[in-house]
């Protein structure tokens, strides 16, 4: 019986999200518990912003382990890094952080790589 699972640019893109996440429930949850009381209060591991980053870093996991598996590691390892345009938007969205304008030129430029990179993923997508 043959397995079936997301074409290669959607698990990784799922995976990059997923990093995101769990990038900024890590952030609620660290920032929720900075002063939380005990011995172990600093790392968050009383808030569910803690444990929902967890899972989503799980996931990352298993959505990047779905990639690889069809993806060669070279194009893959590239193209995962869509995450440096997430998690700085995710950040100012959601977060109210404020992204400098030599970030955003750097946005801009990991856009216009990833853009380049999607017709070789998009080759081999077809190809398998």
């Amino acid at each position: 019986m043959e397995s079936r699972s997301f074409p290669p640019a959607i698990t990784l893109l799922l995976s990059a999200s997923f990093v995101a996440a769990s990038e900024i429930l890590l952030k609620l949850g660290a920032s929720a518990s900075k002063e939380a009381p005990g011995v172990l209060g600093w790392t968050g591991l009383d808030s569910p912003w803690v444990w929902g980053g967890i899972v989503a870093v799980v996931l990352s996991f298993v959505t990047w382990l779905s990639a690889i598996r069809t993806l060669p590691l070279s194009l893959a390892f590239l193209a995962s890094n869509v995450i440096h345009i997430l998690v700085p938007i995710s950040s100012w969205l959601i977060l109210g952080e404020t992204i400098s304008s030599k970030r955003w030129v750097g946005i801009t430029l990991v856009l216009v790589g990833l853009i380049i990179l999607a017709k070789p993923v998009a080759q081999t997508e077809e190809s398998s």
